[in-house]
């Protein structure tokens, strides 16, 4: 039975990740020894470092790949908001709710002075006969 599509790049892939040519090797050396191809004695001579060197450098290595493959919250993380823009936006909101209520003021008024009766609650009906001032 034959693989269909591209063969697998194993440790090549590592060639187009960004990075030292030193960190390149030391990650295609701890990938071969997890896929069985050198043996970790093989792998200390190719890097130069003794055997307990390589199971931390190893170790490390695993853990911060584990520690990225954490599930995460969804979406964009919470921006954090300084005290002082907290208070900008305070002031802004502010400042919007007080023009508002100008408008309406202002309208409010306008109404007053062009149609009166408009704005007079329905129980202030002068009576029949009453002078309107």
């Amino acid at each position: 039975m034959s693989r269909r599509g591209r063969k697998p790049l194993a440790t090549r892939h590592v060639d187009s990740l960004c990075g030292s040519e030193r960190a390149k090797l030391r990650l295609q050396t701890i990938l071969k020894t997890l896929q069985g191809q050198l043996t970790v004695p093989e792998a200390c001579q190719v890097l130069g470092i003794c055997q307990s060197r390589f199971h931390a450098l190893r170790n490390e290595w695993l853990q911060e790949a584990l520690d990225l493959l954490e599930p995460r919250p969804l979406g964009r993380p919470a921006q954090v908001v300084s005290p002082e823009e907290e208070e900008v936006a305070r002031l802004q909101a502010e400042n919007r709710d007080l023009k508002q209520q100008l408008r309406v003021t202002t309208v409010r008024e306008e109404l007053a002075r062009v149609m009166p009766y408009v704005l007079r609650p329905a129980g202030d009906d002068p009576k029949k006969g009453a002078a309107l001032s």
